[in-house]
C-alpha cells in the first residue's frame, strides 16, 4: 500500500475543481507508505515507513486518520470485513474516502464497500485502487471493471476519472520479494461512459506485463479512480450478471444518464425502435424523468404504450432531431445517422 505521483495529482486535481475545499477530512483505508514524492522519485524507506498524513496536511487538510488491522501509522485496528458502527461505534464521516491496494483482501466485499459508503459524507469523495482482472500477485480477488462500474452506478456516484498502472511481482516460495510498477497514466476517458474501453485498450496494448511469462513475475493491472457519492442512501450492490435488464436498468438509470449520456437541455429525447429493447429504454427513460417524444422504426406506426411511433423517413423529413437532447440507438439497430 502506497501514496505514489499520482495520488498527488488527484488531490490536487479534486481541490483544482472544487470536489474537495481547504479543511478537508479525510480518512484512509489503509496505513498508506509515503512511496513517491510529487515527481514520482522513490522516497520510501523500509527502516523508517512515512506516513502520508504530511502530505494531507500540506493540502490544506484538517483532519487525517487511517484504519489498518497492521496498526502502522497510528491506524485503528479495524477490520473493514465488519460493520464499523456496530463492531467498533465508528460513526464518523469525511470528505475524501480512500481504499488502495486493500480493498482485494477483504473477504466480505459487500461490508466493505458499505463501509466505504458510510464514511464518505454526500458530495464526497471515495478514491479507490485495486487489481482488474489478471492479478495473479495481490489479495483475495481481482475486480472485473464492468462491476466495478456498476458498483458505481447503482449507487450513483459519478465517476471523475483515474489512473491505470502495471505491477509486476517477484516471488520466492510465495512470497513476494520485489515488485516493478510502471508510472500510471491517465485514463483517456470524457465521461464514465469512456472507463470500459479505456481499461481495455491499456491492458490490450503491446508491451503489456500480462504477456510475460509467469516465470519472470506475477503481472496485475491497476486503476485508480474518483467517485463522486451524490446521494445519503444506503450502499446498495450491483445485481447479478443474469438479472433482467429491467431490474438493473431501474437500479442504475440516474447514474447512467449522468456518467454516458451528454448533458439534458430541454429533457426531451427519441427511441429507435419500439420492439423490447425500446421499450426497456422507455424504462430507463422514465427512471431519468425524461420525455419520450417518439419512437422510430423502419417498419410500422402508430403508437406504443401511448407513445407515437414515427417512421424513420418521416422523423428525418419533419427535421424532429432539432428539438432533441438525443436518440437512444440500440448496438444493432440501423439509425447510426440518427445521432444528435
Amino acid at each position: 500500500m502506497g501514496f505514489f505521483k499520482e495520488d498527488y495529482e488527484i488531490i490536487e486535481f479534486l481541490l483544482e475543481r472544487n470536489y474537495l475545499n481547504k479543511g478537508f477530512e479525510v480518512v484512509e483505508c489503509g496505513s498508506q507508505d509515503l512511496v513517491e514524492n510529487r515527481e514520482g522519485q522513490r522516497v520510501l524507506d523500509s527502516k523508517n515507513r512515512q506516513s502520508t498524513k504530511s502530505i494531507y496536511e500540506s493540502y490544506g487538510s484538517k483532519s487525517y486518520c487511517c484504519m489498518d488491522l497492521e496498526g502502522y501509522h497510528n491506524a485503528f485496528k479495524f477490520d473493514l470485513g465488519k460493520d464499523l458502527k456496530q463492531e467498533y461505534g465508528f460513526c464518523k464521516t469525511f470528505d475524501l474516502v480512500t481504499c488502495k491496494d486493500i480493498g482485494h483482501w477483504i473477504f466480505d466485499q459487500k461490508q466493505l464497500f458499505t463501509n466505504l459508503h458510510n464514511l464518505c459524507k454526500k458530495g464526497g469523495i471515495i478514491v479507490w485502487r485495486s487489481p482488474i482482472g489478471g492479478g495473479f500477485a495481490q489479495g483475495c480477488f481481482a475486480y472485473h471493471h464492468y462491476k466495478i462500474l456498476q458498483l458505481a452506478f447503482a449507487n450513483n456516484y459519478l465517476l471523475l476519472g483515474g489512473y491505470i498502472t502495471e505491477y509486476l511481482h517477484g516471488t520466492i516460495s510465495g512470497k513476494f520479494d520485489s515488485l516493478d510498477r510502471k508510472t500510471a497514466e491517465k485514463i483517456k476517458m470524457r465521461n464514465g461512459g469512456d472507463f470500459i474501453d479505456a481499461v481495455e485498450e491499456y491492458i490490450g496494448r503491446e508491451g503489456s506485463w500480462r504477456y510475460l511469462p509467469l516465470t519472470q513475475g506475477l503481472p496485475s493491472v491497476s486503476p485508480t479512480l474518483m467517485f463522486l457519492k451524490q446521494d445519503d442512501k444506503p450502499f446498495i450492490p450491483p445485481l447479478f450478471y443474469f438479472a433482467p435488464p429491467e431490474e438493473t436498468i431501474k437500479r442504475n438509470a440516474k447514474s447512467v444518464l449522468q456518467n454516458c449520456f451528454p448533458k439534458v437541455k430541454s429533457n426531451k429525447i427519441a427511441i429507435f425502435g419500439s420492439e423490447r429493447a425500446g421499450k426497456i429504454a422507455k424504462i430507463f427513460a422514465q427512471e431519468c424523468d425524461l420525455e419520450i417524444v417518439c419512437f422510430i422504426d423502419d417498419f410500422k406506426e402508430g403508437k406504443v404504450e401511448n407513445i407515437p411511433v414515427i417512421r424513420y423517413d418521416s422523423f428525418i423529413s419533419d427535421n424532429m432531431q432539432q428539438d432533441l437532447d438525443f436518440i437512444l440507438i440500440g448496438p444493432h439497430q440501423s439509425g447510426g445517422g440518427l445521432l444528435v
